[in-house]
């Protein structure tokens, strides 16, 4: 009979939480929260028909595994409505070079799209999940030669 015991981890069952990444654990109703939070920003801003117009721009650029989702984010002290078009392209993190003219396809048709008059959000493109531009540049710096090699 499965125990009810709080010190297993949620994946496994034998886990304990203690090893758990902390990063990894929910934090209650903080999820619920911020969801909340985010449909409450776009709500305001009249943003839903933008958003599920950005998200069809995304699924037609980048392909049906794309998405876009709303988060809140904080620079200097002011929220700010973002929108994150995942690419959801793993080919991406190898070969960056063939994901950017779609991402400049992507940029090209959101820059005809009509913006909500008043609206402040930001939109970002990520090529892949979990990835970043700067990780783009680790096989270059891998390839050269340090400073005190180069003649």
């Amino acid at each position: 009979m499965p125990s009810t015991d709080e010190t297993e981890g949620p994946a496994s069952g034998t886990e304990p939480l203690s090893r758990v990444d902390p990063e990894r654990r929910q934090r209650g109703g903080g999820l619920i929260a911020r969801r909340a939070a985010v449909q409450r920003a776009i709500t305001k801003q009249r943003l839903e028909e933008f958003h599920e117009t950005l998200g069809g721009l995304a699924v037609a650029v980048f392909g049906e595994q794309a998405t876009v989702v709303a988060h809140l984010r904080t620079s200097a002290g002011r929220q700010w409505l973002t929108f994150v078009v995942d690419a959801a392209d793993p080919v991406s993190v190898v070969q960056y070079d063939d994901f950017l003219p779609r991402e400049r396809a992507f940029w090209t048709a959101y820059a005809q799209l009509v913006k909500p008059i008043g609206a402040q959000f930001i939109v970002a493109v990520r090529p892949a999940r979990g990835w970043c531009r700067v990780e783009a540049l680790a096989p270059l710096f891998s390839l050269l030669q340090p400073p005190e090699l180069v003649t």
